[in-house]
């Protein structure tokens, strides 16, 4: 008999049992379950949205405070801000600047979440239509049911469900004829504003007035070692410092309409320039006097 089958039956008994003997654990260990590779991990979560807040106004927004209040919010990491400002303006003359139809416009393309509005240091003359035709003089007796009217207009026009309008108070001046124009809009303002479930109007006055109710003509602001200066010689727009001042007292009262809190220091984005070169409020201001935008534009 020839000895190849053999070789080759022992052969295969051999592979058999050496393929047994790899299936089956060592003694005394266990044998581990194959498991299903570990899922990738969650995607991290998005970013919570940026809210957006639109500042419109007149001077006081388009120089110094309005710039640093606008930095001031762009540089929170959750706050997207616009602005909108034209001097020399407010709701008596439509005719040189509608802001009825300026803040319909905007509130539409940016779809704010907040809008700060400070308007009025201008209107205290005769009302005007769009057409530029005289309705009601300054001091007529219909002149605040008119004025009323137009506030409550704008506010309209820029409202929207979920938005909230923070309306700043006119600051105090000083200057005694015109705070006798001011103080009757103001009193107008605060009663169209705090009509509103929608509307908060903030009061300044303290951020301007001392303990005996004067205007305040120095403070201690950030990035100034001394006190300083806060109002332009003409008694109403502010300095840089002035400027600054006013932004850091409106920023926190922004915030809490948002329902936000103020970042950490290394939190805040670096896009734009924490004190930015700004324009002095004469140099952007045209009227010779605050109170009586030009006739035409």
């Amino acid at each position: 008999m020839s000895t190849r089958p053999l070789r080759a039956l022992l052969f295969l008994a051999f592979l058999s049992t050496a393929a047994r003997a790899a299936a089956e654990p060592a003694p005394g260990l266990t044998a581990s379950p194959v498991l299903p590779a570990a899922p990738a991990q969650a995607a991290a979560r998005a970013p919570a949205p940026r809210r957006t807040v639109l500042l419109l106004g007149d001077s006081l927004i388009a120089t110094g405070f309005g710039e640093y209040l606008q930095n001031q919010l762009a540089a929170h990491p959750r706050i997207r801000c616009e602005r909108r400002a034209k001097s020399s303006t407010g709701l008596a003359r439509p005719d040189f600047f509608d802001w009825l139809e300026v803040g319909q416009q905007e509130v539409r393309q940016h779809q704010p979440d907040v809008v700060v509005v400070i308007l009025g240091g201008n209107d205290g003359q005769a009302l005007h239509t769009r057409q530029g035709r005289a309705t009601v003089a300054w001091g007529k007796p219909d002149w605040q049911g008119e004025y009323r009217q137009r506030l409550t207009d704008f506010v309209t026009a820029i409202s929207a469900p979920g938005r909230k309008i923070v309306w700043l108070e006119l600051p105090a001046t000083g200057l005694h004829r015109f705070e006798q124009k001011l103080t009757l809009i103001r009193d107008l303002q605060r009663e169209v504003v705090a009509g509103r479930e929608d509307a908060v109007h903030l009061e300044t006055r303290p951020f301007f007035t001392d303990a005996r109710g004067k205007a305040l003509k120095q403070a201690r602001v950030e990035g100034f070692r001394k006190p300083m200066r806060l109002r332009m010689t003409d008694g109403v727009h502010f300095t840089v410092a002035g400027g600054r001042y006013f932004a850091n007292k409106v920023y926190p009262e922004v915030l809490g309409a948002l329902g936000l809190e103020a970042p950490e220091s290394g939190e805040q984005h670096t896009s734009r320039p924490a004190a930015p070169p700004v324009k002095t409020a004469l140099q952007a201001s045209a009227p010779a006097s605050p109170a009586a935008p030009p006739a035409a534009p």
